[in-house]
């Protein structure tokens, strides 16, 4: 059994990503796709009718359209922080990941959270009331808390 769970984890994590719809609030249409995330490519609404890329996630790296170079580093991630650019500074700590909530900076106070991820929602803040739900998420997801929060994140 131990051998099974081994090659079963070992699978997923060379598969890579599979893909991840983002729905507007609670809608489940197609017309209410925010993002699909679909093999490190995120893209804007539904990648069947959209060829436009915005970011492409390698690495713990998000980039800027399909680049993959260091010039087109948007984020990195590195533990539960977010970074700007390619950056490994404090001072460049744009979110701080904890506890299924993304904090503004490098903070864990209430008063700094932007986001909270709870099942398959994604809410404005520190909240999980329907009023602040921002995205629904489907599919199957390898993505990282960190790197979600790059893609949909108010920074």
């Amino acid at each position: 059994m131990k051998q099974f769970l081994l090659f079963i984890s070992l699978f997923i994590s060379i598969a890579g990503f599979t893909q991840v719809k983002l729905y507007r609030g609670d809608g489940k249409f197609d017309s209410d796709i925010a993002f699909t995330i679909d093999n490190g490519k995120v893209y804007h609404g539904d990648n069947r009718f959209s060829p436009v890329i915005y970011y492409t996630i390698s690495n713990n790296n998000v980039y800027l359209g399909r680049s993959t170079s260091t010039f087109d580093c948007l984020y990195t991630v590195k533990d539960n922080k977010v970074y700007k650019g390619d950056s490994n500074f404090s001072s460049d700590i744009i979110y701080t990941v904890e506890d299924g909530k993304v904090y503004r900076g490098n903070s864990t106070f209430s008063a700094a959270c932007v986001l909270t991820i709870e099942d398959d929602a994604i809410y404005m803040g520190d909240y999980n009331f329907s009023s602040d739900l921002l995205f629904t998420m489907t599919g199957d997801d390898n993505l990282s808390l960190a790197l979600l929060a790059c893609v949909v994140g108010p920074y």
